[in-house]
Formats: C-alpha cells, structure tokens, sequence
C-alpha cells in the first residue's frame, strides 16, 4: 500500500474511532442487501486517483452519521470504528484488484485525469449514436410509409420518381547542378520521407508489398547489394536516407492481432489502444520508426525504434531530428476510468493530458499525434503532443508546424478553417496556438509562413479570399471576393510574392503582393484556357505549371498542359510559352507533389503520364525561345500502386515503378539496363 493511501486510512481511523454505525450500513448487512436486489457488480478497474475519492467518501459518511445523530446506542464504539475501517480497507482492495500495472502507472500521481478530453469524445459519440437513432426513425417511418403508398397502388410511381432522382444525382527542393537528385518538398530545408532514395551511389527502393527496402549498387551495373526488412506482421510505408549520417529511418504500419475475453460476463475488454469485445479477434494498428545504420550497404544495422499510436499520416525531419505524425482514431468503447481507451501512447506511454491540444469547438474523435525522436537516440521520444482533431492536414515551416481542419456545414459549405501551430526546434515540441479564417486551403502549397507571419489563399463559397495571420494566428491583412464563381487549383508564395491560379472556365494566375502584411494587395491577373494544379519556381523569373488544357468551346480537358510564365515583372505576368501533350490524360503530380523531378539547374523537368497505351515517363528541357523540349518519352514498364519515381545520378536517369528499375543516358536519353527486384 502507497504511503499516500496509509494516512488516508489512518485518518479514517482517527476521525470515526468514537463514531457508531447502524446495524443495516454494516459490511454484512450491505452486502446481504445488494445481493437480494441482484445488483452486485463485478469488480472493476479504478485508478489511484478514484480510490483516494472512495476513501474521502467513505469518510464523509461517517461524518454524515455523526452530524445525523440516527446511531444504533446498543453497538460498541470499538466494532463500529472497527467497522468502518474495514469498509475502506476492503474498497480499496476491491477497487485494487482490476488494476493492470500499466493501469497503476498511467493514473499515478492524480494529475492526468483526462477529464475534459473524454468530455469531447463523449460528446462526438452521443451525437453519432443521435444520428444514428434518427437513421434508424427515419428508415422506419420510410418502411411504414411505403407500405401504406403500396396498399394504395402508389408504388410504380415512387419507384420511377426515385429512379429519376437518381439519374440527376449523377449528373521542391531544387539540387542545383548537384551529382544527385533529392526527394522534391514542400518546404525548403524541411526534408520529406519517399519510397525512393538516393546517397549519390546507391539506390534505395520500397518494393511494392512494402515488406521490404532493397539497396541496389549503380557503381558498374545495377545490383542488389542488400535489404532492410520491416519483420513480422509490418508493412514499411515511407523512409529517409541522411548520407551524411549514414543512415537509414523507415516508418512502418505494425499491425498486431490479440485475443481477450472476459470468462465472468462477456463485456468488453480494454487492453492498450483498441477495444477487444468478449472472445473476438480485432487487429490494431501503431506506427513505428525504425533507425538504421548503412554505413555498410551490406548489411545495414539497426539502431533503435519508436512505436506511436495511430496509421501513418505524414513525417519531417530537419535539424538531426524525425518528426513522425500519425492519426490516432477513438473507438466506440470508452472508459473514463482507463485513459488508454481513449488516449494515445509513444512507446506505450500515454501523452499527457498539458500536451494534448483542443479544439475550440467540443466535437471530434481522433487525434494527430506528433512525436519528435533524435537520430542519436532512436529508441526515446524527445518530446511528443496530440491535436485532438476530425481530420485535417499539415504544412511544416522551417519553424512551425501548423494542422488545419476544415469544418463544413450540413449544405457542404465549409464554414471555417481552424489552425493549430505547434513551433519545434531541436527536437522540443511548444504549446499550440489556435486561431480560424473562412473557407477552406486547397492544399499545403496555400499555406506559407514567412517573416513570422502565415500567407494563406482560400475559397470561400463562390469566391476565393487572401489571409495573413500573425505569430498569434490572429488575422491582420486580407483581400476578399475574388475570382467569383471559380476556385482555388494551386499556388506558389515566395518572399514578398505570391502566385495562384483559380479555375472554372479560364486560367486566372494572380499575383499578389505580401510586402505589407496588414495590406496585401493584387498587383496582376493573366487569364488564359485550362489550370495549372501545381506551380514550381524554375529558375529566376520563372514559373512552371502543370495542369490540364481545356478546349475553349467545349470546356472539356484534352490533354496535360505545361505552361511557363515569365514572373519578372510581377505586375504583368505573361504566358511564355506553353505545351499540350493530346495523348496525356492525367499526371502523378496532380495529386504527389514527390512524383515531379525539376531541377532548373540542370534544365531537367521529369514526371510520369497516363496515356491510352499506358503510362509513360516524360522528360523535358526548357529554351525561352523554342519553349519546351521533349527529351525523353519512355514506357514505364512496372506496375504500382504507387506513382512513378524519377531520379538522377550524375548523367543516368531511374526510373522506379514498383520492383522496376530502369536506368537511361542523360546523354543521349537511351535506355542502359534494367533490374527486376
């Protein structure tokens, strides 16, 4: 027994010494009361922290006796101190005996209660099990209702206005002049995990069943030199390379598979993150980063590891530091008094209730957790906080780490966009600050920090808005109602400028100025057929789209259409040339900004295309007076889930499609070899 729970008890004692219990309160008499009545519950798990509360009870109960004066004169005041002693004692053990030891160690110390975060998840569940009453009310009252139209020989006409229903509803990061190609980001310096890398020599590459990294030499030929593997019951989703480092940091899905059952009644049985009812089999899922040593290929050497409740959702890493996101979804079963039914854990460790960030509105099930571990120290969470959250997305800054989720109205109109940005440095996670704006952020390239301030483009119903948010995230500068009747494809924000391009019928690329934060302004707008859905910097001056042609009569795509814009003059952006591949009908890049190879230094723009024949890679140049040059049109023979990656080393091209590798000239663009993994 803990030193905290004797002098509890020992106060007892010495507060009812002299206090006499009536005969019906008892232990035998209480117990002989609850089994008549058949109320006599199992026992139950109860944390430290409520023991403490049962004893206080206990002593107000015989405070309350005493106060009352409805005592028993016929019992000793020995038996009945002794009496009441007992029934402290015997809760606290009974109360004892459902503790797990995690359980013990999770609720230790009374400071973690979780109370206000299971009040959250409470209410999203109670307005869920509403929801689906009302389902069910309604599917009843529509059964009923079709019965009675059927008996009157309504049903053919109900039958054809549905079927008419129906048929209406379906009406990065440039390596300039570099020997290797990097892994193209979001963000400058922030560097993203992939399913192909490169240290300058060596080919790393995910095969397709994600059980498995093979390393393969490009030395002399291509050849498989060694492999990492994920282990039983795992499945490798993404993975860095630091050559300076000579390592190697894969994150894997682990997937494990227990049974538990209650023998005495068949409830539910809680054991760490998932909920296991009687007797059933139920698979959970944790993240997990895994350190590995490559200095020898060979035989890579692993350094430590790191579980984290939740699927994978995202990964960073800058400074010597991995930042690992996941997505941690609540289940239905509950209990206020076991947190590890309802909070995440890092390396089986709950999070503590001061790192979990809510939301301001009281309605979410699901957390984004994000957990900083040191290259140096693979095994230990440096530091970790959750964002209680119904889904939202990230965009990480050199500084920041900003999560917003979108919330949306019963007409699917997006109401607001709320944002929490936890700042990072070294490996320390800071508190959240939360701030909001109307609409909704295309994607994370309408989203930028800079100079301390956050530049968002957004659209807003039928138009389309420009937000700058201060370090507070209280917005300071805005310009409304623009491009009405059209939305938000893509952007690109750098320094003081800003580009994006909003669509319906024509190509609108706007121009803003940033220059003073409280007074963002346009400076130009080129409208032009079809949209660019991403924009990269090429170079000084320069600005490459990616995106669909549109025919101008029938405002039907036609083909993948490259644009560049000459942005030197940032009042009057101009179309300098621009490409329409007919056969193409869709690019990678559209939807995995990691899909593209751009790097204007060495005139290099690569990506893979979806033709009727199949998909191929493209590779062009640029000349400002020929436009752009097709170097490079191959099949790519692979097949893959996964989009098409291009890479570079020194004058060869990979391309990497699955458990394909094929390698061509930078040359003369023809083929050199192929390896089959």
């Amino acid at each position: 027994m803990e030193k905290r729970e004797q002098d509890i008890l020992k106060k007892i004692e010495e507060k009812t010494k002299d206090i006499q219990v009536p005969e019906k309160l008892e232990p035998e008499q209480m117990e002989r009361l609850l089994e008549e009545k058949g109320t006599k519950r199992r026992r139950r798990t109860m944390a430290p922290y409520r023991i403490g509360g049962l004893l206080a009870a206990c002593l107000l109960l015989a405070a309350g006796i005493q106060i009352t004066g409805n005592l028993r004169n016929d019992m000793p005041a020995e038996k009945a101190a002794k009496s009441t002693t007992e029934i402290a004692k015997e809760a606290l053990k009974d109360e004892k005996d459902g503790l797990t030891p995690e359980d013990e160690e999770d609720a230790a110390g009374g400071e973690d209660d979780y109370k206000k975060v299971y009040s959250y998840i409470k209410a999203k569940l109670d307005m869920q099990e509403q929801e689906q009453k009302e389902i069910r009310l309604f599917d009843t009252a529509k059964s009923d209702t079709a019965k009675s139209m059927e008996s009157g020989g309504m049903t053919e006409d109900i039958a054809a206005e549905e079927s008419v229903m129906a048929a209406a509803d379906t009406g990065g990061t440039e390596a300039v002049g570099a020997s290797y190609s990097e892994t193209n980001v979001r963000q400058e310096g922030v560097d993203e995990a992939d399913v192909v890398k490169t240290d300058g020599r060596y080919l790393y590459v995910l095969k397709e069943n994600g059980e498995k990294i093979s390393i393969v030499d490009t030395k002399e030929k291509l050849k498989k030199t060694g492999e990492i593997s994920a282990g039983k019951n795992r499945r490798i989703e993404e993975f860095y390379v630091v050559p300076e480092e000579n390592r190697l940091v894969y994150i894997a899905a682990v997937y494990e598979e227990r049974q538990s059952s209650d023998e005495e009644t068949g409830a539910a049985v809680y054991e760490e993150d998932t909920a296991y009812l009687g007797g059933g089999l139920q698979t959970l899922e944790k993240v997990e980063a895994v350190t590995c040593d490559i200095e020898n290929p060979e035989k890579p050497k692993e350094l430590g590891r790191l579980t984290q409740s939740g699927y994978y959702s995202s990964s960073r890493m800058a400074g010597g530091y991995l930042y690992l996101f996941s997505s941690y979804s609540v289940g239905n079963n509950i209990d206020s008094h076991r947190p590890r039914t309802f909070i995440p854990m890092v390396n089986d460790s709950l999070i503590k209730e001061k790192d979990i960030s809510l939301p301001p509105f009281k309605c979410a099930s699901m957390y984004e957790v994000v957990t900083a571990v040191s290259l140096d120290k693979p095994s230990q969470a440096a530091d970790s906080r959750a964002i209680f959250t119904d889904g939202g997305n990230l965009y990480v800054s050199n500084e920041n780490i900003y999560y917003y989720e979108t919330k949306w109205n019963d007409s699917g109109d997006a109401e607001k966009t709320v944002i929490r940005k936890i700042g990072y440095k070294d490996g320390k996670l800071s508190s959240a600050v939360q701030g909001s704006m109307k609409g909704y952020i295309n994607d994370s390239f309408s989203i930028d920090e800079y100079k301390g301030n956050l530049r968002i483009v957004a659209t807003v119903g039928e138009t389309n808005s420009v937000y700058v948010l201060d370090e507070k995230l209280k917005t300071i500068g805005s310009i409304k109602n623009l491009a009405k009747d059209e939305r938000v494809y893509s952007a690109r924000l750098l320094g003081d400028t800003g580009y994006f391009v909003t669509f319906r019928e024509t190509d609108p690329l706007f121009s803003v100025d940033f220059s003073n934060p409280r007074k963002p302004r346009i400076l130009g707008k080129l409208k032009i057929p079809g949209f660019s859905e991403y924009l990269h910097f090429y170079g000084k001056d320069k600005l490459l789209g990616i995106g669909m042609n549109v025919d101008e009569d029938s405002q039907v795509t036609d083909g993948v259409k490259l644009s560049m814009f000459d942005i030197s003059d940032n009042t009057d952006v101009k179309e300098e040339n621009k490409l329409v591949l007919k056969n193409v009908y869709s690019t990678d890049v559209s939807y995995d900004y990691k899909a593209a190879l751009i790097d204007a230094g060495r005139d290099i723009i690569g990506f893979a295309g979806n033709t009727e024949g199949g998909d191929r890679y493209y590779l062009f140049g640029y000349d400002e007076k020929a436009g752009f040059i097709c170097k490079l049109s191959e099949e790519i023979n692979g097949r893959s889930g996964r989009a098409a990656r291009g890479l570079y080393i020194d004058d060869s091209l990979y391309i990497v499609c699955g458990n394909v590798i094929e390698a061509y000239s930078l040359k003369d663009y023809k083929k050199t070899e192929d390896l089959i993994l």
